[in-house]
């Protein structure tokens, strides 16, 4: 793919890489073709600094982002900065403080040094939840672009409209300073639910008209997207709702495509949970431990390959599912869509993503899947009957579009893991805007 030369003097982008995690922005960069180079990667988390090193070979600074200082930031020359600031000031599980929130403050620090800069970036982008488009701290972000020249594009976009069958809507904005311009200057200043000028930059399959989701998933579709974009705005209802919109001719992979045909044991993706059935008092908290329990003397209690069935280890606990069976959703292998995964997947049940239904009551998959969706299944069939179970950590970096190189190191925990990758981002998607970003006008892109 051709691309225009981001980096200074016609070299490769030097980019700044700040609330790095477990590296979902640089795989992203990966994504998106463009011959960058990572000068440094910022994060405090030191667990997501360990997952970061074991795949990059590079230990992310835990430097405090709210401590740098304007003479740092332009030693490192940087063309670009990639970012995805903590998004609990914004969400709608959150207090909703906004600049207020603590965790607000490393981010509006940056924006207060960026026109102190003498060599500030050429390239922004910034991630977040959908709700932060209406933040204050975006007021402050779009009052910043505007002071220094930058010219902005935002997006909401979710990998289902990439044909990938998660539904994670997040706001983008793209930012670059003048006078670098768009491919597509026509979308300057425009918060954007499409795709619109991405199309070019992103290979999309069409599925055969005959083979379109009926009326009833449509709606179920247009309900899910919207779900998290009400929520946020619940205190907001003058607020007009931003929703990724999808393009019904997109042919959108099926849930198997991601799966796993056994749960991994390696060393690298360490050991699968036992999920003990067991609730917390008064709360939908699910108690997990590692599967390789040690006794006194470091000696492993149990070993996995003496399991005979491995998926065991991940399936639902029945003490679990009829306490809170109600507040699960259910896929199948042949569903086009699953929920987003949060920090706390497998921690709590309502809202922090999908379960897999292994068992399928129905011949017609299609037919299981409506069901599901209307918590409708036949008579004498009960939830206890469809052999739920978690998705596992690879699972989800899969449907993150995570290389199959990923990998965690054997000593972090599951529900480390789980926070981990509920932190994280598609690279997919930022990775069609990445391209985007560092295109040029009027370059149309053949992928």
């Amino acid at each position: 793919m051709a691309m225009a030369s981001a980096g200074a003097e016609g070299g490769p982008v030097r980019v700044l890489e700040f609330y790095s995690g477990i590296g979902g922005l640089r795989y992203s960069l990966q994504e998106s073709g463009v011959e960058a180079v990572v000068v440094e990667a910022f994060d405090i988390n030191e667990v997501a600094n360990d997952v970061y090193k074991h795949n990059f070979g590079h230990r992310p600074s835990q430097k405090n982002i709210q401590r740098l200082n304007v003479r740092q930031l332009d030693t490192y020359r940087a063309d670009a900065w990639i970012m995805s600031p903590p998004c609990q000031p914004y969400t709608r599980q959150g207090l909703r403080k906004d600049a207020g929130d603590a965790r607000a403050f490393s981010f509006l620090q940056m924006l207060e040094l960026l026109p102190q800069m003498k060599n500030p970036p050429n390239y922004i982008l910034v991630e977040n939840v959908v709700g932060f488009e209406n933040s204050i701290t975006h007021g402050h972000l779009m009052d910043m672009f505007k002071e220094l020249s930058f010219m902005t594009q935002e997006f909401i976009m979710s990998p289902r409209q990439l044909g990938i069958p998660y539904s994670r809507p997040r706001y983008f904005c793209l930012a670059k300073k003048e006078p670098k311009s768009f491919a597509q200057p026509a979308y300057n200043r425009k918060l954007l639910c499409e795709l619109g000028p991405l199309v070019d930059f992103v290979k999309l399959k069409f599925e055969d008209r005959r083979n379109l989701p009926d009326e009833h998933d449509r709606k179920s579709i247009a309900d899910e997207i919207s779900h998290d974009r009400e929520e946020s705005l619940r205190r907001q209802p003058l607020v007009k709702l931003n929703e990724p919109v999808l393009d019904p001719k997109v042919y959108c992979r099926p849930i198997s495509d991601f799966m796993e045909e056994e749960p991994c044991t390696s060393d690298d993706m360490g050991t699968p949970p036992l999920l003990k059935k067991l609730v917390g008092n008064g709360h939908d908290f699910l108690e997990v431990e590692t599967e390789i329990a040690r006794s006194e003397d470091g000696e492993k209690a149990c070993d996995v390959a003496a399991c005979a069935d491995k998926w065991e280890l991940y399936k639902l606990p029945s003490t679990v599912l009829e306490r809170w069976g109600d507040c699960f959703d259910v896929v199948t292998l042949d569903s086009k869509r699953c929920c987003c995964f949060t920090k706390s997947y497998g921690s709590y049940a309502k809202g922090t993503g999908s379960l897999l239904a292994t068992k399928n009551v129905w011949d017609d998959g299609s037919k299981f899947q409506r069901a599901l969706v209307a918590q409708d299944l036949p008579e004498g069939i009960s939830l206890h009957d469809l052999g739920l179970r978690y998705f596992t950590p690879r699972e989800i970096a899969n449907l993150h579009s995570f290389p199959p190189a990923f990998t965690f190191p054997s000593e972090v925990s599951l529900r480390q893991r789980y926070a981990l990758l509920g932190n994280s981002l598609s690279a997919a998607v930022v990775g069609v805007l990445l391209r985007y970003l560092f295109s040029e006008p009027y370059q149309r892109t053949v992928v």
